[in-house]
């Protein structure tokens, strides 16, 4: 028997051009670990190509460079250091906003609180300083640490501090807090995510403290604040705050027992 065309079923829907269709839901973060993996490579390899340039322009100038740390030594780790973050930031802005197509300050939660709560963040900074030293006293610290031995001179003082309360403060957060965490907490959850970042932010800085684990211990605590801090805030912008406030505090201790980074000897021994 056959069926009238009236009553057979269209075997092609047409579609309704009329009707909004959902777009697929965005992924959060957008990049993943092999992302933030290269973000490490460049910083690596921007310090030894930065430090490398430098280093033959002195050579190409006469400018002996030494192999010992000293105040010529420093200024060339800490310009390739400063160069390399520089490029570091532009690398993260490239990935965000080239390869995923976002807008950077979303995607890493670049939110700036109300300028009212920013002394609580800076506040926040200054005691995390004083409660950390305190737990300091308690735990084993080498006598000598390498860090100590950037601190040549006043004039090597004076840009470690500027660069320790600025250009540090900014990109430190941003890698880990921005992308490290979001990337880690995705993958493994937000408890390992926050120990591990903060774990990571303590061994970046494990070779100026000699690999000793009080140092680190008291890195990893300040890394586990900054991180909980982004998590509750929902913006990397407080812990560059409170980060910001934490090393000022730490160089300016360090400004009043040197009488104003004059006599650096009387409180390290190098």
């Amino acid at each position: 028997m056959s069926s009238s065309p009236n009553t057979l079923p269209d075997p092609v829907q047409p579609l309704d051009s009329g009707a909004a269709v959902a777009p697929p839901p965005l992924r959060d973060p957008v990049w993943n670990l092999w992302d933030v993996l290269m973000i490490v490579v460049v910083a690596l390899g921007g310090m030894l190509l930065f430090g490398t340039l430098i280093g033959v322009g002195l050579h190409v100038a006469g400018i002996p460079v030494p192999q010992e740390m000293s105040p010529l030594m420093l200024r060339v780790i800490l310009g390739a250091q400063c160069l390399a973050y520089v490029v570091v930031l532009l690398f993260m802005y490239y990935l965000v906003t080239g390869e995923y197509g976002r807008g950077f300050a979303e995607a890493v939660r670049w939110t700036a609180p109300p300028p009212r709560v920013w002394p609580y963040y800076f506040a926040g900074g200054v005691a995390l300083s004083f409660i950390v030293g305190l737990i300091g006293r308690i735990l084993p610290f080498p006598p000598h640490l390498p860090i100590d031995k950037y601190f040549q001179d006043r004039s090597s003082a004076w840009l470690l501090t500027i660069f320790g309360i600025t250009l540090a403060p900014l990109v430190e957060e941003l890698f880990y807090r921005g992308f490290v965490y979001p990337a880690l907490a995705r993958r493994v959850g937000m408890a390992a995510g926050t120990v591990i970042t903060a774990a990571g932010f303590a061994l970046m800085h494990s070779g100026q403290l000699a690999h000793a684990w009080g140092p680190l211990l008291i890195l990893f605590l300040v890394g586990l604040v900054l991180t909980i801090v982004r998590i509750v805030s929902r913006s990397v912008v407080p812990g560059v705050l409170m980060h910001v406030a934490y090393n000022a505090t730490l160089f300016t201790m360090l400004y009043i027992a040197s009488d104003g980074y004059r006599h650096l000897e009387k409180v390290l021994q190098q």
